[in-house]
């Protein structure tokens, strides 16, 4: 089985924009029936629809690194 979030968080280290990352991760499940279906399960499991998932992961990961600087900056 594909760990969803890991192949999404790996997208976004790679890529330089969250577009990027949805068209990229929208290829890889067009070519990759597996992953297809272990999306449809990933987000069964965590209570996402299947049309934005992905999307609402890929935000939620953008807004959780960009707290994460916030706190650092406001530290130094």
């Amino acid at each position: 089985m594909n760990d969803i979030s890991e192949i999404l968080r790996a997208l976004l280290d790679q890529l330089s924009n969250t577009e990027e990352v949805e068209r990229e991760f929208v290829d890889m499940m067009n070519e990759d029936p597996q992953l297809q279906e272990d999306y449809k399960q990933w987000c069964e499991d965590l209570g996402l629809s299947v049309k934005t998932g992905y999307q609402d992961f890929i935000d939620e990961q953008m807004q959780d690194r960009e707290d994460f600087w916030d706190s650092m900056s406001e530290e130094f």
